[in-house]
């Protein structure tokens, strides 16, 4: 009798786990990942490695290179970035933007405040394609000024007048670098001088223009779930252009996909329309997070090799 009662117990105490092991995992392995993103914290060593993430290569406790910042870096310095490139197109190719869902600090950052108990905002299918396009146009603009950076450095040798966007642009307004590196090292130069605002000094303005675009991604993110991967950020745009060919990825049965729902593409962090697709969802914006998987009651939908 008394193993009766505990069963129902147990089922109703372990059905969020089971509605959303996906999730679970997920954040996990994020955990995990930002735990080794920021090693140095826990000693150990940097490290030559470029991903294709959202996360400053000159953060505090950063152990490897960001692949954009270092694409940024080799144009600036008049450099070909057959590495950065190489990185995106292996990456993108093979794994879509996974690394985006389950790997990204920012990524995770924005799952946390997903969180927040407020009611979420969606836009229509054309208005989230529309507004992707933001994301194309910052990437088009920060490599043409690289590009004009580089210029001036094979003409000159200098590029000191491109101020603190001479090396890398984006990293100047980056909403990532700004959470795990600018803020960092202002608070802790404010703690260690008489005067926080003296630390600031000539980059105020641009310290300030940082912090209100960091507050309007805040925002965005917390209404929007995922707003700054898919309308914004220029690593996804990078590493969407070659997703679409990828060898991992999302595949639809559409001979279980029976009952006519929408789970899944309600569940969609960044609104993919998974039910438009015949097989292989092939959708530029897809970080490939699972919880499609785990909104569908069906078993319609699984990450797998697609070959």
């Amino acid at each position: 009798m008394a193993t009766k009662q505990i069963k129902p117990i147990l089922s109703t105490i372990l059905r969020p786990i089971q509605n959303h092991r996906i999730r679970i995992i997920r954040f996990i392995v994020q955990f995990i990942m930002f735990g080794l993103l920021n090693g140095l914290i826990f000693g150990l060593a940097r490290s030559q490695i470029v991903l294709p993430i959202a996360f400053p290569t000159g953060g505090p406790f950063s152990t490897v290179w960001n692949a954009f910042e270092a694409l940024q870096f080799a144009l600036t310095t008049w450099i070909f970035p057959y590495l950065a490139l190489s990185v995106f197109m292996l990456f993108g190719s093979i794994l879509g933007k996974t690394t985006c869902g389950w790997v990204c600090p920012f990524g995770l950052f924005q799952d946390l405040f997903r969180l927040i108990p407020i009611k979420k905002k969606k836009v229509s299918r054309p208005t989230n394609k529309s507004l992707s396009r933001i994301g194309t146009a910052i990437l088009i603009f920060i490599l043409i000024m690289s590009f004009v950076i580089g210029i001036t450095f094979f003409n000159s040798g200098t590029k000191t007048t491109f101020g603190a966007g001479k090396d890398m642009p984006y990293s100047t307004i980056d909403p990532a670098s700004t959470l795990f590196a600018t803020l960092y090292y202002y608070l802790q130069w404010g703690m260690q001088e008489a005067s926080f605002g003296a630390e600031i000094g000539q980059w105020k303005f641009l310290f300030f223009l940082r912090i209100i675009i960091f507050i309007v991604v805040l925002v965005l993110i917390t209404l929007y779930p995922r707003a700054y991967c898919r309308w914004i950020c220029p690593t996804g745009v990078l590493l969407g252009f070659f997703s679409r060919f990828s060898i991992f990825g999302l595949r639809v049965n559409k001979n279980r996909c029976t009952s006519g729902c929408d789970s899944c593409e309600k569940s969609c962090p960044v609104q993919v329309p998974i039910l438009t697709y015949d097989k292989e969802v092939t959708d530029k914006m897809c970080i490939n997070c699972g919880e499609c998987i785990d909104a569908c009651k069906e078993g319609a939908l699984k990450l797998t090799i697609r070959i």
